[in-house]
């Protein structure tokens, strides 16, 4: 009985993020297993810097060694046993008319080889040691370890649901291109979610590898380029009237009070949600807010004006939990808090968001308080800042930007704003002249 297979070796091809030459030294040696129209890529552990591999013969060059000290005969002997097993694998696998798919010959590749040891920790094992050592080494916020608990459990969804079993050595485009799909299909997440995503998955990728837990670098090049995510994402914001209307509005329940007065303080500080939740009464110094934000640990000094001092006065005396200066509550609550009071405060003009699902264009339009959230606080606290002539490179120093060109989308709103101003002029006719 025939079966039809091949197996063969090379040189991982991969490109110098600097260069964009590809890489020569020290390259991973790869495993192709094709079978009934499937292919299989194997990371064989050895690597062989270019100039001492044969092409030709599949092989490490007699009399050579590689940077770990392997020689030429240890690897080239490790590729005949690596080809007869898999061979072997596969042959068992159709003479009891099994029809074996990639994971299955990995995984017996990897216990016939002695490479599935019980001492060894699983993927998962190991991406829930990076969320317990990191989170204490770095001290990081709640939010977070909150995004990075949710990557976990996506992808402890994403093996059970696709049945894939996640391994080091098996992340390569075919991971990637079925993690996007579950994300997409079954999450329904939007292209610019996936891509923050996968942002993380390969922050991970990097601790693991520098751990020494992964020696599989192809990750580096297999995030796949999403349509639609290098465009800027919709900034919501109030202008100054939609602001003052807010910030003076007679509201008449109190914990939507005390929701306006904490986002009101933001649009008049710049301050991000997460340093106003860790805002206490000895980071007010006279006129001055000094603080080491959150998110970046930048020291920032923030100048008051007479809005954001009248907030602060009025919660002076109220006896908040480590001596905070105002009534915080979650940026969950926050938000949904914000939707509620931005309904109240009539903030109702259209405001249309563009994004992709694959390729797909998506466009839906929304009443501004809909989509009122913690980060528009900020965001109106730049624009308006702008909008009054305030030279960029103070509100950098207040708000702790470290480039100039993120203040570029900002000025694009201030444009879009000058024009419907100079449009005030039309509402009187100019009289048509009575020259002859």
């Amino acid at each position: 009985m025939k079966f039809k297979s091949k197996v063969t070796f090379r040189l991982e091809q991969r490109k110098d993020k600097m260069t964009g030459e590809i890489v020569k030294d020290n390259v991973p040696i790869i495993l192709d297993f094709s079978f009934d129209g499937k292919r299989l890529q194997y990371y064989t552990g050895y690597r062989i810097d270019a100039n001492k591999w044969d092409a030709n013969s599949q092989s490490v060059v007699k009399n050579n060694i590689n940077k770990a000290g392997a020689t030429s005969r240890e690897i080239n002997n490790h590729f005949v046993d690596l080809e007869s097993t898999i061979t072997k694998i596969y042959q068992e696998a159709k003479i009891f008319e099994k029809r074996p798919s990639v994971q299955y010959i990995r995984d017996q590749l990897k216990k016939r080889m002695n490479e599935d040891s019980s001492a060894q920790n699983s993927f998962i094992e190991v991406f829930q040691e990076f969320l317990d050592l990191e989170q204490k080494k770095r001290d990081w916020t709640s939010g977070t370890i909150t995004k990075l608990n949710t990557i976990l459990s996506q992808l402890k969804e994403f093996q059970k649901k696709k049945h894939y079993k996640i391994e080091f050595d098996s992340i390569d485009d075919n991971f990637y291109i079925k993690y996007v799909e579950f994300q997409r299909e079954t999450l329904g997440h939007r292209n610019t979610t996936i891509k923050k995503n996968l942002y993380i998955f390969n922050w991970f990728m990097n601790w693991a590898t520098k751990k020494k837990y992964n020696t599989n670098f192809t990750y580096k090049d297999c995030l796949p380029d999403l349509k639609g995510t290098d465009r800027e994402g919709k900034i919501i914001i109030l202008d100054w009237d939609e602001l003052m209307n807010l910030h003076h509005l007679e509201i008449g329940k109190d914990y939507l009070e005390r929701v306006r007065d904490v986002f009101c303080f933001c649009c008049f500080t710049g301050l991000r949600y997460s340093d106003v939740q860790n805002l206490k009464r000895s980071n007010i110094k006279e006129n001055q807010i000094e603080i080491t934000s959150i998110k970046t640990d930048d020291d920032l000094i923030i100048d008051l004006n007479d809005h954001s001092k009248a907030i602060l006065a009025k919660y002076k005396d109220a006896p908040f939990e480590n001596d905070k200066c105002l009534p915080v509550i979650s940026n969950q609550k926050m938000n949904d808090y914000l939707k509620e009071l931005g309904k109240i405060a009539g903030l109702k003009s259209p405001e249309t968001i563009v994004y992709y699902k694959g390729s797909e264009r998506f466009e839906e339009t929304f009443e501004k308080w809909q989509l009122l959230s913690t980060h528009s606080g900020r965001k109106t606290f730049v624009t308006n800042a702008i909008f009054l002539n305030i030279p960029s490179e103070i509100i950098q120093k207040w708000t702790g930007h470290k480039d100039h060109k993120v203040f570029e989308k900002y000025y694009k709103i201030i444009d879009k704003k000058k024009r419907t101003e100079m449009k005030k002029f039309n509402r009187s006719k100019p009289k048509k002249s009575n020259s002859k």
